[in-house]
C-alpha cells in the first residue's frame, strides 16, 4: 500500500510538472543565473533587434573558426615611400672611397645581411639605409686612411616587395590569395609569419595581417573577406527527427536549427531546449529556451542566434518522461512485488491518455 501511494505521488509531481510553463534563462559557468521575462523592455527588444539583423545583415562579430575559407587581397602602392630604403639580402652594392679608388668594391649582401671589406670583415648591411652604412664604413677605415669620403649606392635592388610582387604575379588570384584557417586556427600568408585567426573577427585578423607585414613593407595594404562558412558546426540532439551535425553557413537562431533536422518528435518538448555554447570571453554559458512562447507568444527575445560550435539538446516532454517511469521503474517493481500484468497495463495506458 505504502509503495501505491508513493508511485501515485509521483505520478502527480510528474503531470503537474507538466503543466508549469518552464522559465527562459541563462545560466553562467558559475551557476548565476538570469531569467529573460526578468530583464527590461529596452534588452529585449535590443535582443530581438540583434536576432533580426542577424539573419538579414549577417553577423558583424562572427568569430572565424578552423575550416573557414578567407581570401586575402594585397593592394601594393607603386607611390614613392615616405621612408628610406632599407637595404635587404641580395641588394648588390656600389662601395666607393673618394679618395682611394683602389678600394671600391661591388658587393652583393649575403643571406645572413652581411657583406665583407678588406681588413675589417663582416659588416651588417641589411636593414640599414645607404647613408647609415656609408657613414659606418667610413668610421670604420679612419684607422686607416686620413679622409675615408665613402658613399653607397644600390646596384640591383632585390627587396622583398620584388619578390613578392612575383609571388602574386603565379597566383591564380591576380592580387589575392584563398587560405582554409587550418585545424590549429592559423593562417600562413606567404613573406609572413603564421597568423592565429580563430576566434578573431574578420576586422581583427585584417589588423593583424597588416601589422605583420608592416615591418618589411611599407606599401602594402591588405583587406580580409570570409569566402565561405566551412567550420561553424551545431550538434543537435534529443528529440529530433534526424538528430547530428549540420554546418552553419549563414546566421540562425535555435529554433531555426532544430527545425532544420526536421523538427521535434512527438515524444519531444520546445518548452526547455538546452544550449551549451561560449561567448565571447570563451566562457560556457547554457541557455534554457521556452521556444514554445517563441512560436506562439512571439516572445522573440526568448530565441538567440546559434553561437559557433554550439550543442543543442531537445528533452523529452512530462508524459514520454512518465511514459519512460512506467516502463522501466513502476511496472517491474510491481511485477517484483507479485503483482499482476493487468494492472501495470492499465496504468500505463492511463499515462498515455493524458
Amino acid at each position: 500500500m505504502r509503495i501505491f501511494c508513493f508511485i501515485c505521488l509521483l505520478l502527480v509531481f510528474i503531470i503537474l510538472s507538466a503543466c508549469v510553463s518552464p522559465r527562459s534563462r541563462e545560466i553562467g559557468h558559475e551557476g548565476n543565473t538570469v531569467y529573460i521575462d526578468e530583464i527590461y523592455n529596452a534588452e529585449k527588444e535590443e535582443a530581438r533587434n540583434q536576432i533580426y539583423k542577424g539573419l538579414t545583415e549577417g553577423l558583424t562579430e562572427y568569430r572565424l573558426t578552423p575550416g573557414d575559407v578567407l581570401e586575402i587581397m594585397y593592394h601594393i602602392n607603386s607611390s614613392v615611400e615616405s621612408n628610406d630604403y632599407k637595404l635587404g639580402v641580395n641588394d648588390v652594392l656600389e662601395i666607393e672611397f673618394f679618395y682611394h679608388p683602389n678600394m671600391n668594391r661591388t658587393l652583393t649582401i649575403r643571406p645572413d645581411g652581411r657583406i665583407t671589406l678588406p681588413k675589417k670583415g663582416d659588416i651588417k648591411a641589411a636593414g640599414l639605409t645607404t647613408a647609415e652604412l656609408a657613414s659606418f664604413i667610413q668610421n670604420a677605415f679612419e684607422d686607416m686612411f686620413k679622409n675615408p669620403a665613402v658613399t653607397v649606392n644600390v646596384k640591383e635592388f632585390s627587396s622583398k616587395i620584388a619578390d613578392f610582387k612575383k609571388a602574386l604575379a603565379n597566383s591564380p588570384r591576380g592580387q589575392a590569395k584563398s587560405f582554409t584557417i587550418s585545424p590549429d586556427g592559423y593562417v600562413y600568408p606567404p613573406f609572413s609569419k603564421a597568423i592565429r585567426a580563430s576566434g578573431k573577427t574578420i576586422d581583427e585578423l585584417k589588423q593583424e595581417v597588416n601589422r605583420s607585414y608592416r615591418s618589411d613593407f611599407n606599401n602594402l595594404e591588405v583587406s580580409v573577406l570570409l569566402e565561405s562558412i566551412k567550420g561553424n558546426r551545431v550538434f543537435i540532439f534529443g528529440e529530433v527527427r534526424n538528430p547530428g551535425v549540420i554546418s552553419v553557413a549563414t546566421p540562425m537562431t535555435v529554433l531555426q536549427a532544430v527545425t532544420s533536422v526536421g523538427g521535434v518528435l512527438e515524444t519531444g518538448s520546445l518548452q526547455e531546449v538546452r544550449v551549451l555554447y561560449w561567448d565571447k570571453i570563451n566562457e560556457p554559458k547554457i541557455r534554457v529556451l521556452n521556444l514554445y512562447n517563441v512560436m506562439n507568444n512571439l516572445r522573440l527575445e526568448e530565441d538567440f542566434i546559434v553561437p559557433s560550435n554550439s550543442i543543442i539538446f531537445v528533452p523529452p516532454t512530462a508524459i514520454a518522461k512518465l511514459n519512460k517511469v512506467v516502463d522501466q521503474y513502476i511496472k517491474r517493481l510491481f511485477l517484483y512485488n507479485g503483482a499482476g500484468l493487468g494492472f501495470s497495463y492499465e496504468l500505463h495506458s492511463e499515462s498515455n491518455q493524458h
